[in-house]
């Protein structure tokens, strides 16, 4: 409903809407609303916007495997959240940032950004959880194991990552372990409990991991998310630890395809790498080779599908900045709309709803100051007698030129307006009643010097001024009608102000 209507909206609609697809593991359209929302709060110079969909977009092209624009996108969020003091934003950004790095092979930048992450939280006000971050940690850690025991054959130290899982363990003794993102509470429960299993199962503590996988299965939700491909992952790592080589492939194979089931390109690349080291273990060297041959057509696809991903940002950069030409002349329009809105059509002087804003505004700083303020109500003297004798239309000019005169003999900090009909009003900021009546002498004396001849033979205009200075505690209708009452008085002397 807000395409094409209202820009700020329609980014923060499809930001909300890029969250709850990634969520729901439909990753190439969180993709589509996330790019789509970031650039339209570039537009808007809505930095904070732009970047929390940003770290949505660098999230959902981690799964997807395309870690050069991951790594670029949550690059960019945390450049945006560093202009300001620590705050739970940029916590995700050099969360989301860790993450790509992961995933992209660099595991020191990785373990750095995560490390930042949980410092800027430390720093917040008031401290947000390091919890996300600290979880990433040890996945960070469990990803560096996976790649040198495929590199090397064998793992070295279990510690860091065993003391990495202990401090999420007590955070979540203490009640800590909350999610600075809506949705993703449980899936932390999921991770940890996983991790968990995989540790256990790497130092040959079968039982304990067996348990471990099986909480990890009773969290997972009723809907398949990447989650469920992670704890088949944790499965096959058990069974890799007793050597039952079957139920490995059997595990391996569950993750591949529920990973590629919820578009996780990389836990399947993941499940085709293990499986390749998996048949090179039980010397089934022509299955080796035909797991690697189809984690490079993998590798291939997913390169593929970014080159298209970056295909469609160049034409939507292209579009946006054609909607940005569009949005800025939208935004001058909405000005003059907003400039029309508070200006009286025919004197083009302030109009009644632009006076009552600002009298209101005045009438707080009046309370809280104790500032004076002074309304003044001028009436055209029998103006209904000027549209009888000499038409309506010399009575409009007669209303522009009252206003015209006003507008020039009143003071640079007072508002002349028109009220309604033949009436005007003036606001005197900061002005007692017997500097404002001098005013007003100005005004009457220039309607009545003005050569009204000129625009009809015979026309005279003189005007009646009524002052009111606002009491404590007024209300805007109070002032009016004082002012009201007094012009009517002055009617009576109507050389008096």
């Amino acid at each position: 409903m807000a395409r094409d209507v209202n820009p700020r909206l329609e980014a923060r609609a499809l930001a909300s809407l890029a969250h709850c697809d990634r969520i729901s593991s439909r990753l190439r359209l969180a993709t589509e609303a996330s790019r789509r929302a970031a650039h339209l709060f570039e537009q808007l110079g809505d930095a904070q916007g732009e970047a929390n969909a940003l770290i949505t977009l660098a999230h959902v092209c981690i799964l997807l495997g395309r870690n050069d624009e991951a790594v670029e996108a949550a690059l960019l969020s945390v450049r945006l959240c560093e202009t300001k003091a620590p705050q739970p934003q940029l916590v995700l950004a050099y969360n989301c940032l860790g993450i790509a790095y992961s995933w992209a092979g660099d595991h020191d930048r990785a373990d750095a950004s995560l490390a930042a992450a949980i410092k800027v939280a430390q720093h917040c006000v008031p401290v947000a959880s390091a919890y996300q971050p600290l979880l990433n940690q040890v996945w960070v850690e469990a990803s560096r194991l996976i790649d040198e025991r495929f590199q090397t054959g064998t793992m070295s130290s279990l510690s860091r990552l065993e003391a990495l899982a202990a401090e999420c363990k007590a955070l979540e003794a203490a009640g800590l372990s909350s999610s600075l993102l809506p949705g993703l509470q449980s899936m932390g429960e999921v991770i940890s409990n996983a991790s968990w299993a995989l540790l256990e199962a790497w130092q040959g503590d079968i039982a304990a991991a067996d348990k471990s996988v099986a909480l990890a299965v009773q969290s997972l939700a009723k809907n398949v998310t990447w989650l469920d491909a992670f704890v088949r992952w944790a499965a096959a790592e058990i069974a890799w630890a007793r050597q039952d080589w079957e139920k490995t492939q059997i595990e391996l194979e569950s993750m591949r395809v529920l990973a590629l089931s919820v578009e996780h390109e990389q836990l399947a690349c993941r499940a085709h790498l293990l499986l390749a080291q998996a048949f090179e273990i039980q010397g089934r060297h022509e299955d080796a080779l035909r797991e690697n041959r189809a984690l490079r057509r993998r590798e291939q696809r997913v390169v593929a599908d970014g080159l298209v991903s970056r295909e469609a940002l160049v034409s939507w950069r292209l579009d946006a900045r054609q909607s940005q030409r569009h949005l800025q002349q939208a935004l001058i329009t909405s000005k003059q709309f907003e400039r029309w809105s508070l200006e009286d059509a025919l004197t083009g002087i302030a109009n009644r709803r632009s006076f009552e804003r600002a009298l209101e505004q005045r009438l707080q700083v009046q309370t809280s100051t104790g500032r004076p303020l002074t309304v003044a109500l001028v009436d055209v003297d029998r103006f209904k007698s000027v549209n009888d004798r000499f038409t309506h239309q010399i009575g409009d000019r007669v209303l522009k030129t009252v206003a015209a005169l006003m507008a020039s003999s009143v003071r640079e900090q007072d508002l002349s307006a028109r009220w309604a009909g033949d009436e005007f009003v003036i606001l005197f900021d900061n002005t007692t009643t017997s500097v404002a009546i001098q005013v007003c002498e100005h005004v009457q004396l220039a309607v009545a010097g003005f050569d009204w001849e000129a625009i009809a033979p015979g026309l005279q205009v003189s005007v009646s001024i009524g002052l009111s200075e606002a009491q404590p505690g007024d209300a805007a209708e109070a002032v009016i009608h004082r002012s009201d009452k007094s012009m009517y008085l002055a009617k009576l002397r109507p050389c008096s102000a």
